[in-house]
């Protein structure tokens, strides 16, 4: 196979793990060696389509109605309309960043954005100014199969069974992010940002797209959705972001010191969560106004909250133990409760009165390991000592590249 040349692989070079990156399709999914798997090619018709629905947008005129629906029609681009965002949305900024004559409604936008959605125009702004590196990109040898290390780095997370066959992922141009859902979506641009941290970013979303398959929620959704999130961001940030906790404020990028601080306190968080779910536990009816405090209550949508509760699992507990609740978000608190007991001093704990609660709608979950539907019931017990556990904790979460 000829090494490609485009920034994604140079990048990727730098740090040697190239390897990890393209590899062979015919390679087996982890934990699936001797069987045939599903090969899961690397869609870039979205990135196409946006290509051409903006360089429309850069003659200053209008794409017809065909293009905007060949774009909304890739894989990458309808799961994000699906879940995320509205159509009109992507519309409105693109027009926004690619048309000369909107220049001056874009500075004004600009200045008026803030927050989540303040990072959408200067990614398009970027997009625009690297064109020829995009197109160059889409022109060269493109990978066809992702990395069986970002695989086996989700699946270490995971209960044995839980990885089947390959995630169909799919390039677009949204945001500097990603999503683990089917198809795994992947912001190109932002994947060339990551260098040698791509297969840590890449089995983040991967374990999102195979837990997602083991869970199905119940009644509370509000509530639900802040436990569910923090369960499922928390396991995940340990491939990717635990790493950052451990590192000099100085060493860390603006961002990622922005997410320091939001998990140093998470303590607090944790308090608050458990006075809003006590509350709810004395409601028969009337809870949804608290599930939406609740979810204003826990930062970024669970992950730093998420990160302190599954760190304190895997230095107290061990990883089989945080391993066994992946498909059962309460399962996961329950563990917490543990854990945070077991290390005592100043560690928050939930209350009696919000674990009932939590117990009373905890979701049922479809286990696809056994494909029948029940209800999870941890019996848990610590795996190895401390030290053992933080052993392997830095090995789980070792930088890529030195």
């Amino acid at each position: 196979m000829r090494v490609s040349s485009h920034p994604l692989i140079r990048a990727l070079r730098t740090c040697g793990v190239l390897a990890g990156i393209i590899l062979v399709s015919t390679l087996p999914a982890a934990g699936q060696a001797g069987r045939s798997a599903p090969t899961a090619s690397a869609d870039f018709s979205g990135v196409e389509r946006f290509l051409e629905v903006t360089a429309v947008l850069e003659t200053d005129r209008e794409p017809s109605p065909d293009q905007w629906d060949a774009l909304f029609a890739t894989p990458g681009y309808a799961v994000l309309v699906q879940r995320d965002f509205r159509r009109d949305v992507f519309m409105d900024r693109f027009r926004l960043a690619f048309m000369p004559s909107r220049a001056a409604a874009l500075q004004e936008q600009m200045k008026r954005e803030t927050g989540f959605s303040a990072q959408f125009l200067p990614h398009y702004l970027r997009a625009k100014s690297m064109r020829r590196d995009i197109e160059r990109w889409m022109a060269e040898e493109r990978p066809e199969t992702l990395s069986e290390e970002a695989i086996a780095k989700a699946s270490a997370l995971l209960p044995a069974g839980a990885v089947s066959g390959r995630p169909a992922v799919s390039f677009v141009i949204f945001a500097p992010d990603s999503r683990g859902y089917d198809p795994v979506v992947l912001d190109l641009l932002y994947c060339r940002d990551q260098g040698g941290r791509l297969v840590d970013l890449v089995a983040h979303e991967f374990y999102h797209y195979y837990r997602r398959r083991l869970t199905d929620w119940g009644q509370d959704q509000q509530t639900t959705w802040v436990v569910d999130q923090i369960h499922n961001e928390g396991v995940a940030d340990l491939i990717d972001k635990a790493g950052w906790t451990r590192q000099p404020d100085s060493e860390l990028t603006g961002r990622e010191r922005d997410f320091v601080k939001l998990y140093r306190e998470s303590p607090n968080v944790i308090r608050a969560m458990d006075g809003l779910l006590s509350r709810m536990a004395d409601m028969k009816v009337g809870r949804a106004s608290l599930g939406q405090e609740l979810r204003r209550a826990v930062p970024q949508s669970g992950h730093p909250t998420g990160l302190y509760m599954a760190l304190t699992i895997l230095e107290e507990l061990g990883r089989p133990a945080l391993v066994a609740t992946a498909d059962d978000p309460c399962a996961f608190f329950r563990l917490y409760q543990e854990a945070a007991a077991k290390r005592g001093g100043d560690t928050p704990r939930f209350s009696p009165k919000a674990m009932a609660f939590l117990d009373m709608i905890a979701p049922r979950t479809k286990s696809t390991l056994s494909g029948t539907t029940t209800v999870r019931n941890p019996a848990l017990t610590s795996a190895s000592s401390k030290t053992g556990n933080r052993l392997r904790f830095a090995a789980l979460t070792a930088s890529t590249c030195a």
